[in-house]
C-alpha cells in the first residue's frame, strides 16, 4: 500500500464568497474556484497547502439540489472544519484493508468539472462502523486525474492538523493500520471529539476547528 498521506482539510459552510473572503482577509491568499462536485448539491474553492495537498472550501451549491454531501452541511450556520481526506494507495487496496479492519468499507465515484473544462474523475472510500466520526479521514484513489494541488501551487503554509478525542489510544490505533500518521496530523486526548487545524499565508494565520461529520 501507499504511503498514509493527507490529501485535503475541508472546511465547510453555508456561502462560498464568504469563505472565500475570510481565508483572503486573514492569510492573503484567495481560494480559486474548483468547480460542482455532479449530483452531490455542492460546489468549492480551494487554495495549496504544498506537497500535495490542499485546502478545501465546501458549500452546498445555490444552483445545485439534493446530495448526500450537501445535506451532511446545510445545517452549518457558520464555517467549521468538517474533516479531512487521505490517501493510502488505490480503492481496492484501501477498501480491502477496511474489511481486514471488521468495518464496511463505502465507496462512492465523483466528478467535477474544473472552470477550465478539465474534467477529473475519482473515487472515494468511506470507513463505517467506528466510533470516531469525523476525525476518521476517508481515503481518495484520483484514479489518473491531475491532484488539484498541482494547478494551486502551495501559497499557504500548513500549520498541522490535530485530532482530539476521549480514546485516543483507539483513534491512534485505528489511523496506524495504514501506517505511520501523515506529516503535521496528531492525534491527542481531549474531553469531546474536536478537529484543529491552521495553515499561514503572507497575511497572518487562519486557524479553524470543529466536531467534524462525515462528508
Amino acid at each position: 500500500m501507499d504511503p498514509f498521506a493527507l490529501d485535503h482539510v475541508i472546511v465547510a459552510g453555508p456561502s462560498l464568497p464568504d469563505l472565500v473572503a475570510a481565508l483572503e482577509a486573514r492569510t492573503g491568499v484567495r481560494a480559486v474556484a474548483g468547480g460542482r462536485h455532479a449530483g452531490q448539491g455542492t460546489h468549492n474553492a480551494l487554495a495549496g497547502l504544498g506537497d500535495e495537498r490542499y485546502l478545501e472550501l465546501l458549500v452546498p451549491d445555490p444552483d445545485g439540489s439534493g446530495g448526500r454531501f450537501r445535506d451532511e452541511i446545510r445545517h452549518l450556520g457558520r464555517p467549521a472544519l468538517h474533516g479531512w481526506c487521505a490517501r493510502a494507495g488505490d480503492a481496492d487496496a484501501v477498501a480491502e484493508r477496511v474489511r481486514s479492519l471488521g468495518l464496511s468499507a463505502r465507496r462512492l465515484p465523483m466528478t467535477r468539472t474544473r472552470p477550465d473544462g478539465v474534467a477529473l474523475a475519482w473515487e472515494l472510500v468511506y470507513v463505517d462502523g467506528h466510533p470516531y466520526g469525523g476525525l476518521m479521514p476517508f481515503f481518495i484513489d484520483w484514479r489518473g486525474s491531475p491532484h488539484p494541488s498541482a494547478s494551486l501551487g502551495g501559497p499557504l503554509a500548513f500549520g498541522g492538523l490535530e485530532l482530539a478525542h476521549p480514546d485516543a489510544a483507539g483513534l491512534a490505533a485505528l489511523l496506524g493500520a495504514w501506517g505511520p500518521l501523515p506529516e503535521g496530523v496528531r492525534v491527542v486526548e481531549g474531553g469531546a471529539p474536536r478537529l484543529a487545524a491552521a495553515w499561514r499565508g503572507p497575511a497572518g494565520e487562519d486557524a479553524w476547528s470543529g466536531r467534524g461529520g462525515p462528508i
